[in-house]
Order: C-alpha cells, then sequence, then structure tokens
C-alpha cells in the first residue's frame, strides 16, 4: 500500500488556485493508504473510568497509528509558505477541515461571478477556437454545481439556459418540444457531435471505409 501511494502525485498546495485538484489527489492518496475513514468516521470511545484495557484497545491503536498517517501525509503536501498555519492541528481531520474552511471554494467566483461566465460559454478550446460542444455543456454544469445552493438552477433552468446560449436554434427547438431536461440537452448534444465528427471525417478521407472508394463517386455502401 505504502509503495502504491507514492505513485499518487500530489503538488503541494499553495494557495486557493489548484485546491479542488489537490482536494481530489489527496483523498485519492488517502484511500490508497487506508486512511482517509479518519476524515469522517468517528474514533473508537475511550476506556470505561479505571479500565486501562478492554475490547476496543486494539482499535484505537490502529486509530491513532491511521490518524497519525493521516495528518502527516495532509501536512507534507502544504507548500512552506502554508505548512505552518496548519501543523498546529493535532488531528487529520483538524487538519484537513482547517485547509478546507480557507480555500475549499476560494477559487470559484462570487455566485454573481459565476452566473456572468454564463455568458461567455463559447471557452477557449487552446488555440483560440471555441472548445467543443460537449466541453461547453460539462463547463455550465460545474459553474451551476460550483454556485451556492439557493442560487443554482434547476435541472429545468439549466437546459433552457443552454438553449438560448449554446445550442443552435434547431437543436433547442427539438429540447424544447417536451419538458427541457439536461438528459435532453445531452441525448441532442452528443447526436450533434457525432454528426460534426462524422462529417470532418468524410471531408478529410473522402473513402468509404467498407469499400475503398469515394462516397462521392460510386459508393452505394451507405445508401
Amino acid at each position: 500500500m505504502a509503495a502504491a501511494a507514492t505513485n499518487v502525485n500530489v503538488k503541494p498546495l499553495n494557495g486557493a488556485e489548484g485546491y479542488l485538484r489537490w482536494k481530489e489527489s489527496m483523498l485519492l492518496r488517502l484511500h490508497t493508504v487506508g486512511v482517509a475513514h479518519v476524515l469522517s468516521d468517528e474514533p473508537p470511545p475511550p476506556p470505561p473510568a479505571g479500565v486501562e484495557e478492554d475490547g476496543d484497545a486494539a482499535a484505537r491503536r490502529k486509530w491513532a497509528r491511521d490518524d497519525a498517517v493521516c495528518r502527516g501525509h495532509i501536512l507534507a503536501a502544504l507548500s512552506d509558505r502554508i505548512f505552518p498555519d496548519y501543523v498546529r492541528h493535532r488531528t487529520a481531520r483538524d487538519a484537513w477541515d482547517a485547509v478546507a474552511r480557507t480555500y475549499d471554494n476560494a477559487d470559484a467566483a462570487s455566485a454573481v461571478a459565476q452566473r456572468m461566465l454564463y455568458d461567455d460559454l463559447a471557452l477557449d478550446g487552446g488555440s483560440g477556437a471555441p472548445a467543443p460542444l460537449l466541453e461547453r455543456i460539462a463547463h455550465a454544469e460545474a459553474l451551476n454545481a460550483a454556485t451556492r445552493v439557493t442560487l443554482s438552477l434547476s435541472d429545468a433552468e439549466l437546459a433552457e439556459m443552454l438553449c438560448q446560449t449554446v445550442l443552435p436554434a434547431n437543436a433547442a427547438a427539438a429540447i424544447r418540444s417536451g419538458a427541457a431536461t439536461m438528459r435532453d440537452v445531452w441525448r441532442v448534444a452528443r447526436i450533434m457531435e457525432a454528426q460534426r465528427i462524422r462529417r470532418e471525417d468524410e471531408a478529410l478521407h473522402g473513402k468509404c471505409r467498407k469499400c475503398g472508394r469515394s462516397r462521392y463517386h460510386g459508393c452505394n455502401c451507405m445508401r
């Protein structure tokens, strides 16, 4: 288990930026070494007064060991800059919660700013061109999930927003023909993306994969 944990690379946390990736990577590491349970489970109860050893003694020793290992992993994954702020916490859960209080949602915009981001769902695909349609929808879902619960859009509201901002008019009309849901948005978007890929493939290769002849010059395979 210890050897496997070393394969989970965790970039030291140095502030709000990157907290979400750090958190998920840390959980993976802590689950790998089998100590993540101390972050959520309650420790074994202390022995009754006047009793030094009881049936839970072994469980308490294991808990103390797991808690120390978990705390050590958490502190080791903090940068030198912020390490002194959290080393004072004596248990893994206290250290974990303290880091979360500082950075959880700190790298997300405020609810109002998140709503403004919905107005620009073009997204940069890396070369200045818009990101693929499915990525834009996933981005909108992530923004909505990050918004405070009281201000987040319902499933139907998010579907309608995407119909207005991301999907072509004909696709939006097909979705609105019934009670629009995100399941409908994903279904239509995946069909559109498959059609786009097929068109690009035909334009690039221009040959039928079945017979090898040009689809535009005598190929009847797709007819």
